[in-house]
């Protein structure tokens, strides 16, 4: 779901990095914390019951096969999620508008900045080229009233 003229698909980059964040999650003290929550009905309480075994089961293991298991949750829940989000489209319009809005009042900014400059460069340049005819004119006329008295 493309904004017209963004030139960045900003649904594919979320999912994307929601994938990447399960891939790289802490998943023992995720699943530690899932069951050190409060169980909020006979399901939840089941599911919490399984976790706990799983914890327990992944205590008994041998180092090598935590890091295998580790990986294949790691690797089953970033797959799970990424199913789940192509199923379901994300309407990012809100968020693209606030980042254009944003990017669009940095710019102001920066123009208005270019503009202020821009402004003290003419008027310094003008009080500089001001100056400059003024000393060429005095030396004119300097010049002149030393013609005028060698004349004289």
């Amino acid at each position: 779901m493309e904004a017209p003229g963004s030139g960045l698909n900003l649904e594919k980059v979320v999912k994307e990095q929601l994938v990447e964040s399960v891939k790289n999650a802490d998943i023992l003290s995720m699943l530690q914390r899932m069951v050190d929550s409060a169980p909020e009905s006979e399901e939840t309480d089941e599911i919490r019951q399984r976790l706990q075994e799983i914890l327990a089961h992944y205590n008994t293991l041998e180092e090598n096969e935590k890091t295998y298991f580790l990986d294949y949750i790691r690797n089953a829940l970033s797959s799970k999620l990424a199913a789940k989000l192509d199923e379901v489209p994300m309407d990012l319009t809100e968020l693209e508008g606030a980042i254009h809005g944003a990017i669009m009042t940095q710019m102001y900014w920066l123009a208005a900045a270019g503009v202020i400059l821009l402004l003290l460069l003419v008027f310094f340049g003008y009080k500089l080229y001001k100056s400059i005819k003024e000393k060429e004119k005095k030396r004119e006329e300097k010049k002149k009233l030393k013609q005028m008295k060698k004349k004289k």
